[in-house]
């Protein structure tokens, strides 16, 4: 066994992970007769335990792993993403999944879920096989000891650990109702649905080369040395934030300046969303084959930021895109798109603050919810090595 470097705590023990934890090989055969419940990795959330739903087993093919309720699950395949939860049924899942189980007269179920939340865990798992698709190896993994405390204070650990998760569990439902809410309120409000008070004013439809106008400024004179790109899920960021490392070419005096209140899209990837307003630098440049564009004075540049997010533009830009080899979307054909909008800028500024007003409030409960999860992981590192003691009967 490789040698623990922390002091144990009294009271307390160490194994390795193979003498505590059993890898369970029970298989499952699909047949289109059973109708079980099976999980796959695409099921899982990264890091936070929860499971986006499950499929029939009836519709697959392939064997599976058994699993029962309380056993811990983890995505041995990829393990850097994190997926894991404990299972709250009986099921089967994808033989990418390790199905662990405590041995009863050492660790517990819920004490196990604890242990393979651990980074010294994490650390273990992604010492993988394999380069293209990594998986965590389980005799590698196995042989890793960890301390572990009695049953009954392993009990009165996860108890207290469980009150956090409940915390933000219940913090992540109330973030997805409010954007829930949101959405709603963006149908209403950027269609015209509903007319905020003091509003009478007709909308009109216009195309969007009407009330844009395409920038492309080249960095000739190389002033500017940061380099951004555009997600679709963070928006605005650098680019090693994105791929780990700078891809950007070393001769920047091609590249586009973009500048602060300034949109910019991704042809290839406008399909799938990648596109912003830059709002938290003041400038940079993008690859030559970014599009750059600034509103008009017809259409308010907030109420533009909002209108990009709804399902109405993604739709319109799907459509746009359709027949195109790659299908991109140069700006010559986002011209072609069409809004209807409130020809009052003053409304359309009304819409975007009643808007601005609901993300900053998600934005806040984000904030929120990151903290908690902070604050449980740096209890959770504390309770797990003994660090802070529980109080038994």
């Amino acid at each position: 066994m490789t040698k623990i470097e922390q002091k144990i705590p009294e009271g307390w023990s160490v194994d390795e992970f193979g003498n505590i934890a059993l890898l369970s090989k029970k298989k499952y055969i699909p047949s289109p007769n059973e109708h079980i419940k099976c999980i796959e990795l695409e099921h899982f959330e990264k890091e936070t335990g929860r499971l986006n739903g499950c499929i029939d087993s009836a519709q697959q093919s392939s064997t599976k792993n058994c699993f029962k309720t309380s056993d811990v699950l983890y995505g041995k395949l990829r393990p850097y993403l994190k997926k894991y939860t404990q299972a709250s049924f009986d099921g089967v899942c994808s033989t990418e999944i390790w199905v662990l189980q405590g041995y009863k007269e050492k660790l517990t179920n819920s004490y196990l879920y604890l242990i393979i939340q651990s980074n010294k865990f994490n650390v273990a798992c992604n010492v993988s096989t394999g380069t293209h698709m990594p998986r965590a190896d389980w005799e590698y993994v196995s042989n890793i000891p960890f301390i572990f405390p009695p049953l009954v204070e392993q009990e009165k650990i996860a108890g207290i650990l469980s009150c956090w998760d409940d915390g933000i569990e219940k913090l992540s439902a109330l973030i997805e109702k409010k954007k829930i809410q949101k959405k709603a309120l963006m149908q209403q409000l950027l269609t015209g649905k509903h007319r905020l008070k003091g509003f009478t004013q007709p909308w009109k439809e216009v195309k969007l080369g009407e009330i844009l106008f395409s920038i492309s400024k080249r960095n000739k004179d190389l002033k500017i040395k940061r380099v951004l790109s555009v997600t679709n899920s963070r928006g605005f960021v650098l680019p090693e934030e994105k791929f780990a490392r700078s891809v950007a070419s070393e001769d920047l005096s091609n590249y586009k300046i973009v500048k602060k209140g300034e949109f910019a899209y991704n042809p290839s990837r406008l399909n799938v969303g990648s596109i912003d307003r830059l709002d938290n630098f003041e400038n940079g440049v993008l690859s030559p084959m970014y599009v750059i564009f600034k509103c008009g004075d017809k259409i308010n540049s907030d109420y533009m930021k909002h209108w990009i997010d709804t399902a109405e533009f993604n739709t319109k830009v799907r459509n746009s895109a359709q027949g195109s080899v790659r299908e991109t979307v140069d700006f010559k054909t986002l011209s072609t798109i069409k809004i209807c909008l409130p020809s009052d800028i003053n409304e359309q500024q009304a819409i975007a603050d009643v808007l601005s007003t609901a993300d900053e409030e998600i934005e806040l409960l984000n904030k929120k919810l990151e903290a908690f999860k902070q604050e449980k992981k740096v209890l959770m590192q504390q309770l797990l090595t003994g660090k802070i003691r529980v109080k038994v009967n």
